[in-house]
C-alpha cells in the first residue's frame, strides 16, 4: 500500500515521503496514529507542502542538536560504578548507562542508546572517548570518566 507520511518516523521515512509499506503496518499503526495517510491524488498534492514544512523543522532541529553537540564535547560524563580492589568493574559500562547520563546532562529525553557507539567494552576505571550520533549529520565524541562509587572506595581502603 502506498502511503504519504505526515510526520517523521525515523529511520523508516520523513514527513512528505511516499513509501510502499505493508497493508497491516499501514492500517494498524501508521493511519490510526496519524503518522501517514493513503497516497491518493489529493494527498499527493499535499506532499510538497509537507516536505517544505518538514525540511524547515529539521533545519531548526539540526541547529539545536549542533548546539547540544558543542556543549557535550566540552563536558565530560562521570559514571560511578562498583569496582573491585584492582579497579575492575563488576559488569561493564553500557550504552544504556551512557544514554541515561547524557539525558541528565542535556535534559533531553530523545537521546537513544542505539546512537551511542562504544568501540570496546568498558570494564575498568579510567577515561574513555565514545562516539554519539545525536541527529542526522550531527555527531559528537564525548569523554567518559569511569570512577568507583563511594561504597567501592570504602571497601578498597579496608583491604
Amino acid at each position: 500500500m502506498k502511503v504519504l507520511f505526515l510526520n517523521d518516523l525515523r529511520p523508516t521515512a520523513r514527513a512528505g515521503d511516499i513509501k510502499d509499506v505493508k497493508n497491516g503496518f499501514a492500517r494498524n499503526y501508521l493511519i490510526p496514529n496519524k503518522i501517514a495517510v493513503v497516497a491518493t491524488e489529493q494527498e499527493l498534492k499535499r506532499a510538497s507542502k509537507l516536505r517544505e514544512q518538514a525540511s524547515e523543522r529539521r533545519a531548526v532541529e539540526q541547529k539545536d542538536w549542533e548546539r547540544i553537540s558543542e556543549f557535550v564535547q566540552k563536558e565530560s560524563l562521570d559514571i560511578e560504578v562498583k569496582t573491585g580492589p584492582t579497579g575492575r568493574l563488576y559488569g561493564s559500562v553500557t550504552n544504556t548507562i551512557i544514554a541515561s547520563k547524557l539525558r541528565e546532562l542535556t535534559q533531553r529525553e530523545d537521546i537513544d542508546r542505539k546512537t551511542i557507539f562504544i568501540s570496546s567494552p568498558i570494564r575498568t576505571t579510567g577515561t574513555y572517548k565514545v562516539k554519539v550520533n545525536l541527529f542526522e549529520n550531527v555527531s559528537a565524541e564525548i569523554q567518559i570518566n569511569v570512577i568507583p562509587d563511594e561504597e567501592s572506595n570504602e571497601l578498597n581502603k579496608q583491604m
